[in-house]
């Protein structure tokens, strides 16, 4: 990995990042922390005037400090709840570490195959973002791998109870995970009644890729959900799905159960917000059904 310190000119003072030709999200930086190209994409972590340090791969914002928990929270917790004992799971992606400290908070967790491909974010999350990871690099129940993920799910057969895709958008090393070959080996790595949860991207930027993640899990569960949360750094609503043999409408009752015996503490999700993010707007609707 090749870093780039130099000295930050009225320039670089702001860090923008393109969502479309013609629309744009700006912050102003502090100061850059970090700018290399690592074997797989250009990382850059910048200190920002209000999110707190932010991370950045190929020009697209990964996370920031202030807001990153209303990301990891509604991507990990849904699936986790939804499940009555959730023991072993697989988390492919999320090299800062964030997921992976969500999913250790539910104390019925055994093991965790974490599998990240790009070594190099996750050196740089533990240099520059230790927020996000506290504790999760000790923890025994945590096995991390360096790789591809869809190779790793090729190797697993009916074993893991949860999986959950923490990946940037379907670019680069990306694009592997949100085709449907992807989807099969998930089926088959899951245990009964396991889950297969990811992001799906912006509906209101990006709605081809909403569309094809949710036909992919329709493809291959007979109960697919596809939800939706505000994450400020994000572009418009963020959307995401999870596909499981097993029912995902789960009562009022029975989630607020589980969120108070596991002892979850969360800034963004509540076991209402779990049944209300599946309220779709009409546009998002029109998009999944058919």
């Amino acid at each position: 990995m090749s870093a780039n310190s130099e000295p930050q000119s009225a320039l670089d003072s702001v860090f923008t990042e393109d969502q479309t030709p013609g629309v744009s999200l700006s912050f102003r930086v502090r100061r850059r922390l970090l700018s290399a190209k690592t074997a797989y994409q250009q990382l850059e972590i910048v200190e920002t005037e209000e999110f707190g340090k932010l991370m950045a791969l190929d020009g697209k914002v990964m996370l920031t400090e202030r807001d990153e928990r209303f990301y990891h929270e509604m991507l990990v917790h849904p699936s986790l709840l939804a499940h009555p004992q959730p023991q072993r799971v697989l988390v492919v992606g999320g090299g800062d570490g964030g997921t992976i400290r969500e999913v250790l908070q539910h104390p019925c967790i055994e093991r965790v195959i974490w599998v990240e491909i790009d070594e190099e974010v996750v050196s740089a999350s533990r240099e520059y973002l230790p927020s996000l990871n506290t504790g999760v690099f000790t923890d025994d129940r945590v096995e991390l791998h360096v790789g591809p993920g869809e190779q790793i799910v090729e190797q697993l057969q009916n074993d893991i109870d949860i999986i959950i895709v923490d990946s940037t958008d379907p670019i680069g090393p990306a694009i592997p995970l949100f085709e449907l070959p992807f989807f099969h080996s998930c089926a088959r790595a899951l245990r009964d009644g396991g889950i297969h949860s990811m992001q799906c991207c912006s509906p209101f930027f990006y709605p081809a890729h909403v569309q094809s993640t949710h036909a992919n899990m329709r493809q291959l569960f007979a109960s697919v959900r596809l939800y939706l949360g505000y994450v400020p750094s994000y572009p418009a609503i963020w959307s995401y799905c999870m596909g499981s043999e097993a029912s995902l409408d789960l009562s009022l009752e029975t989630l607020r159960t589980r969120y108070e015996e596991r002892g979850l503490r969360t800034s963004y999700l509540t076991p209402e917000m779990y049944q209300a993010s599946a309220v779709l707007p009409r546009f998002v609707l029109d998009l999944v059904s058919g």
